[in-house]
């Protein structure tokens, strides 16, 4: 069965319509655009600069040395279409896929089941080579001859076919262990490399502590008098201007007029994507994680357990807690300040907007530092917004970015080995809200007196 045009389109919608990229508009454009040319038989319009340029909006200057950014989305494009088909796209009959090397998109028909090819014949004897000819015993009649011929030439298929099996069997004995091998918790481990071997390489169970910002909401019929009491009114102007922000997104209307401060209930998007991120990453290896919110966690928490933190001082309290002198560290004017700038470095790092307020660049920070009893580790992911954060948690588990960081710190170290504490800054670009271009600024080791 050939696939008809309707046919790929009719997936291509399924794709866009699912809930897999549900928020993802930048990688619904990348999707629709290249596929869209593969169906149209434009392939020769997929480079990356066309790209760039026509999907994610970057100018005529675009340089794909400088800017990796359609490299970087056509991963994450991936990334999603493997999470669809193994989710919601479970029965679709028509797979898309995302080849690496290029961008060309490819539809295909999802069989049900595997059809076996025929069993070949057993080769035959050329004709280069004359045949014996060998005297027949007189009591040997020529139709006894021609029935023992038979059952020879039935008997030699049979052991080239019976050879042929044991060898394919042998072969993929083989295959089935090396991919064992390869898939097995421990070897899925260890090719994570130095970034995650304090967490997978220790019995305990890590502790994901996810932040829990105060923040406004509006108020609701349900609020209780006490909660009302100490609401915060808008002026005319401001509801006007949240509603206007706000428009059509939510199924429910809020009043636009009272606003109450919330100081358990929510976390940013960028912390919770990365917690999705992490518990991927620990799930692959067959490992669980414990969850909870920063305002629930115990300096008892911090000093039992590894730990990993999602979200900067802003948001996660504890994320600045810990006995170590930091080279990079979150102001009170949401920039980060390098304490230690080395050559080329600068010593601030601060977001920046378009003219119309939305953020166009911001910072993550990757640090590793040691917890209270210098016995365990604590990772900080985080960022001077919540893209920053959803990037640096990226950055630790996308395989691509993970190896480089690898790759990095063990050239940092003078040693064979990386170095046990360091702080990893990354410059993130920012499109509709989503991290897209994700760079390595500088790595800097963190020294632990009590280590």
């Amino acid at each position: 069965m050939n696939l008809q045009r309707e046919d790929k389109l009719e997936q291509l919608e399924r794709v866009l319509q699912s809930r897999t990229l549900q928020g993802s508009e930048s990688l619904k454009s990348f999707l629709k655009y290249v596929a869209l040319k593969s169906i149209n038989e434009s392939t020769d319009q997929l480079k990356e600069y066309t790209i760039a340029t026509e999907v994610f909006g970057r100018n005529n200057n675009f340089s794909p040395r400088s800017d990796s950014v359609v490299r970087v989305q056509a991963g994450r494009l991936r990334q999603k279409l493997q999470e669809y088909y193994a989710t919601e796209g479970r029965a679709d009959k028509v797979l898309i896929e995302l080849p690496k090397g290029h961008y060309n998109t490819v539809f295909s028909l999802i069989k049900d089941a595997v059809d076996f090819e025929p069993i070949p014949e057993p080769p035959q004897q050329g004709n280069g080579n004359k045949a014996r000819v060998t005297a027949l015993p007189a009591a040997e009649s020529p139709s006894s001859l021609f029935k023992d011929r038979k059952w020879v030439r039935v008997l030699g298929a049979a052991v080239v076919v019976l050879t042929g099996a044991v060898i394919l069997l042998a072969m993929s004995s083989i295959n089935l262990r090396h991919e064992a091998r390869e898939a097995s918790p421990q070897n899925k481990a260890e090719k994570l490399g130095p970034v995650w071997e304090h967490y997978l390489n220790n019995d305990d169970q890590t502790l994901l502590i996810l932040s829990n910002p105060a923040v406004y909401r509006f108020t609701n019929p349900k609020d209780t008098d006490e909660v009302l009491k100490n609401s915060v009114g808008l002026t005319p102007e401001q509801a006007q201007h949240v509603n206007k922000a706000v428009g059509e997104k939510f199924m429910i209307k809020h009043s636009g007029g009272r606003l109450v401060l919330s100081t358990d209930e929510y976390t940013g998007m960028g912390e919770a994507i990365g917690l999705a991120r992490i518990t991927n990453l620990f799930r692959s290896v067959d490992r669980s994680a414990q969850l909870k919110q920063s305002r629930t966690v115990s300096p008892e928490d911090l000093k039992n357990h590894n730990v990993i933190l999602l979200g900067s001082v802003w948001v996660n309290e504890w994320s600045g807690k810990l006995p170590i002198k930091e080279d990079f560290t979150y102001t009170s004017a949401a920039t980060i300040e390098n304490f230690n700038p080395q050559s080329g470095e600068e010593h601030i790092y601060s977001p920046k907007f378009d003219s119309n307020g939305k953020l166009t660049e911001d910072y993550g920070l990757i640090t590793v530092k040691p917890n209270f009893s210098f016995k365990n580790t604590v990772m900080v992911l985080a960022g001077i917004h919540s893209q920053g954060t959803e990037a640096a948690a990226e950055y630790v588990t996308n395989p691509d970015y993970l190896k480089n960081l690898s790759d990095r710190l063990r050239q940092l170290s003078a040693s064979s080995n990386p170095p046990k504490y360091y702080q990893v800054l990354l410059k993130v670009a920012v499109d509709d809200g989503m991290p897209t271009t994700i760079s390595l600024v500088t790595i800097h080791e963190l020294i632990a007196q009590n280590d």
